[in-house]
């Protein structure tokens, strides 16, 4: 297996793979064929992609159409756009009207790097999250998403699929077996948990090898599936560390972080805090930049767990 691989790579092949036996799986792109990396399926799939220009609401409003005719369309955009610019045509002419379609969302978050603000989304989980009928997904590694895309295809509804699209490492083994909607335990701890999600996962683990240095042994968990969250999950930890981290790539206001304190709060309150994107909008740079100056990298993890554990021990926060 190899040791890194190409997010979009793997989802075009995957979804070429599909659709050879799937005759209602379609592609439509906003000018996005090049970022979407779904030219070769252009290429074998001629008559079953479309390119709808940059008019993303339109395009939405097109998989709409397709969606009722019985097909399945993959709807291609940077998340911004796949989100914010189109909410009324996926939240009636999708949602409402109970129509199956995955929505695309590039390069979310702090991904969209040298774009700036206007291309850096911090929004689009909140937006979705608030869809009755949603389900949000969010891969970590090539093989949970070569293995993802197969369980959303089956789902009746709209799916909000957001991941980055350029080379990542392979956490996850070959054998692994993805379950949508079960969180996967990815270290385990007793000290406190830190879940995250996406690109974050990796600087929760290098977090946690720094916690564990100093004798400290936390719990991660990959929240792949954001809605539905898997609550029995969040719970057990919940009982079992006495603190909770959320980290993501997102603004902290209604996203992953939200929904695990939405669900502690009303069922088992423990110590907490959500580590994401504060109340602002983005800016020009690398990830490396972004995550310092976002105040999600790994130090940060680091410290917001130290004082949660300290907390903790004191009986609560001072």
């Amino acid at each position: 297996m190899e040791s890194k691989v190409e997010m979009r790579k793997i989802f075009c092949d995957t979804l070429i793979a599909l659709a050879e036996n799937d005759p209602r799986i379609v592609v439509l792109n906003s000018d996005s064929k090049q970022i979407s990396g779904t030219k070769p399926f252009e290429e074998i799939f001629p008559e079953r992609i479309l390119n709808v220009g940059i008019a993303e609401a339109n395009m939405v409003s097109v998989a709409a159409g397709l969606a009722a005719s019985g097909k399945k369309p993959f709807v291609h955009a940077f998340a911004p756009f796949m989100s914010r610019r189109c909410f009324d045509q996926i939240f009636i002419s999708l949602a409402y009207a109970r129509l199956s379609a995955v929505l695309v969302g590039l390069s979310p978050g702090i991904m969209a790097e040298i774009n700036g603000g206007t291309h850096q989304g911090y929004e689009d989980i909140a937006l979705m999250r608030v869809i009755p009928g949603m389900t949000i997904v969010e891969p970590l590694d090539g093989v949970q998403l070569r293995q993802m895309i197969p369980e959303i295809v089956a789902l009746d509804g709209p799916v909000y699929l957001r991941y980055f699209r350029g080379m990542v490492e392979n956490v996850y083994p070959e054998e692994y077996v993805f379950r949508l909607g079960k969180a996967d335990t990815l270290r385990e701890g007793d000290d406190i948990t830190l879940i995250s999600s996406g690109i974050m996962i990796e600087f929760t683990l290098k977090a946690a090898d720094v916690l564990a240095s100093r004798g400290i042994h936390p719990r991660v968990l990959n929240m792949h599936t954001i809605k539905p969250l898997d609550k029995e999950e969040v719970l057990r930890a919940a009982r079992e560390t006495g603190a909770i981290l959320t980290v993501e790539n997102h603004s902290v206001i209604g996203g992953l972080g939200s929904a695990v304190a939405e669900t502690l709060c009303e069922e088992f309150p423990v110590l907490m805090k959500r580590l994401g994107i504060q109340d602002r909008f983005g800016e020009v740079g690398d990830m490396s930049y972004l995550r310092k100056c976002m105040g999600i990298d790994t130090e940060n993890i680091v410290d917001s767990a130290l004082k949660l554990i300290r907390a903790k021990n004191k009986g609560g926060l001072s």
